[in-house]
């Protein structure tokens, strides 16, 4: 990492603004340390030297606050910017609220009490005032539904923090992208540009229901802003992050029916009673063919409702205000091209918002099957060891197998079977299947290079992995998680063993006497490679977990391996 460049920790790094953020600042202006829910794999984030990617719950405080420490050894950071928060779209008081909004608040504040940062910047939404009252810097996160309640609470907490460094309070407005990525805009168009005679023209209400919309390039440009001007500012400061004023679903409807049917559409009005039973036919329908639908009744409270944004302070404070090109109004053709053009990659991204977890409880479980793993890991090795070796138990198809294995040493044998058990620890605990593409890729090699074939290689990581289902199965921690246990081992296994017949295959056909020569090689008698590999496996798997971003292959140390693995 440049450790002349101001370090900076971003929650909710996975997700849309935090992705968008990352990709902005590119790899100079800061040295990024990501928290996410997601993997970088997932998330479709880029490695670079200065970016470090942890993926936790940040509601865990136990395992969040080891963050600490590795953030000191990387030069300690200068701000947080703190955009994870839970919502959806059913208005129910679901306990991610409390766990993610204000508990994980709570916690990324006391990570920021420890870190001495300079300032501390929340992401609070306009939504978490009231409506039919203009939203100024000044108003009361005082709405009523749980998504601003949380929010509420989470100002509370900056707040209180705010003795300790200085903080900003950042309250956006609707954020979206030239690809929509707002579930309520989404919906709105499909309806609108559907060509369905009803559904293309339904108004709710008058039209009048309003928000103010943010596209996410100019809300990055604001946040940036701010740290460019937090000495400047107060200690405690809250922003609008946004326009003036709002934009009407009337205004929506007259521009994107006009761009896409070429000619001006006439709304139907619909009044809120009558909302109620078109609601709950569509919400029925939807059932029935495995669909759930988005309109739900709560809505209807906010029909011909605005929230009219005055954000005339924050433009003067920090000379910054959204682009006018960028407006909804200017953009929504931009949405409406794209979705012409690309429909297919327009429906997986909203659809992908629509269908945001609730919360991901399999890091928690990532996490215990880690530890189990470790803790039974050296009677799991002898047991295997023992079983592997064991010609009378094996079937016919795994005679050879258990043949070579008994003409190898001991120690060697023991190595090698630790080194895969490691690697799938490795997997779980980083939870980044890729990584089984990547030791096969890079790595296939170097037992064929000891005297192992690939048929060893594949019988083995496929016997590992039943052995660990077998062994999981009974265990009363995991009871709940059979399923999911047993398919993340058995994908992963599989995974490996495809990849490692590839490898072979592809070598066979660019350097087949090397193939030749591999084949003759008697089996090892030192363990000392392989330990050597298993060291840094440990290493990687350490620096994985602990935030590093991966931005090297899978190198492990065995003879010429890298000239061999560089077909």
């Amino acid at each position: 990492m440049d450790y002349r460049l101001p370090g900076l920790l971003l929650t909710g790094a996975s997700g849309f603004v935090g992705r968008n953020f990352i990709k902005a600042v590119g790899d100079d202006s800061f040295r990024l340390f990501c928290v996410g829910r997601r993997s970088m794999e997932e998330a479709g984030v880029q490695a670079h030297a200065n970016l470090r990617w942890t993926q936790v719950d940040i509601a865990d405080w136990d395992t969040l606050k080891d963050l600490i420490q590795r953030v000191k050894d990387h030069g300690g950071i200068d701000y947080v910017l703190h955009l994870a928060g839970y919502y959806d779209f059913t208005n129910s008081d679901h306990p991610s609220y409390a766990r993610t909004n204000v508990a994980g608040t709570k916690n990324m504040l006391e990570l920021a009490r420890h870190l001495e940062v300079k300032r501390f910047i929340f992401a609070s939404s306009q939504a978490a005032c009231s409506f039919d009252a203009p939203v100024s810097e000044e108003s009361p996160p005082d709405a009523d539904m749980p998504y601003a309640r949380s929010k509420r609470a989470g100002e509370e907490l900056v707040r209180a923090y705010s003795q300790w460094f200085p903080c900003a309070i950042a309250r956006i407005a609707a954020v979206f992208s030239d690809w929509c990525e707002y579930p309520p805009l989404y919906s709105l168009l499909n309806n609108w540009l559907s060509g369905k005679l009803v559904d293309s023209r339904v108004m709710a209400g008058h039209g009048q229901s309003a928000i103010p919309f943010i596209h996410v390039h100019d809300l990055v440009q604001f946040f940036l802003q701010v740290i460019d001007k937090s000495a400047e500012l107060e200690r405690l400061i809250i922003l609008n992050a946004g326009p003036n004023g709002a934009t009407s679903h009337l205004e929506l409807f007259q521009i994107a029916t006009q761009y896409f049917y070429a000619k001006p559409h006439k709304p139907f009005f619909v009044p809120r009673r009558l909302l109620i039973p078109m609601i709950l036919a569509r919400r029925l329908l939807s059932r029935m063919q495995g669909k759930k639908a988005f309109e739900q009744l709560w809505m209807l409270d906010y029909v011909d409702k605005q929230l009219v944004a005055q954000s005339a302070k924050t433009h003067n404070i920090l000379a910054w205000e959204p682009s006018p090109r960028k407006s909804i109004a200017r953009r929504l053709v931009f949405l409406i091209e794209n979705m012409q053009r690309n429909p297919e990659l327009w429906q997986t991204w909203n659809e992908a918002m629509l269908r945001k977890t609730r919360d991901r409880p399999y890091l928690v479980l990532h996490q215990m099957l880690g530890d189990l793993l470790e803790k039974i890991r050296d009677q799991a090795i002898e047991d295997i060891t023992g079983q592997l070796l064991d010609t009378e138990q094996q079937e016919d198809k795994a005679t050879n197998v258990s043949l070579f294995l008994n003409g190898l040493d001991r120690k060697v044998m023991h190595s090698y079977l630790r080194l895969l058990y490691q690697l799938i620890v490795t997997v779980i605990r980083t939870r980044n299947r890729p990584m089984m593409r990547q030791y096969a890729l890079i790595v296939a090699l170097q037992p064929m290079e000891a005297g192992f074939s690939k048929a060893v290689e594949s019988y083995c990581l496929y016997y590992i992995g039943e052995f660990l289902i077998y062994r999981l199965r009974g265990m009363p921690e995991l009871r709940q998680h059979t399923d999911r246990v047993e398919e993340f081992i058995s994908v992963a296994m599989h995974m490996a063993i495809d990849q490692i017949e590839d490898q072979a295959e592809l070598s066979r056909m660019q350097n087949p006497r090397l193939l030749e020569e591999l084949a003759t090689r008697p089996p090892p008698e030192d363990n000392g490679p392989m330990e050597e590999a298993i060291v840094q496996l440990e290493e990687l798997c350490s620096e994985a977990v602990s935030g590093q971003s991966w931005t090297s292959p899978l190198y492990m140390t065995w003879g010429n391996v890298r000239d061999t693995a560089s077909f």
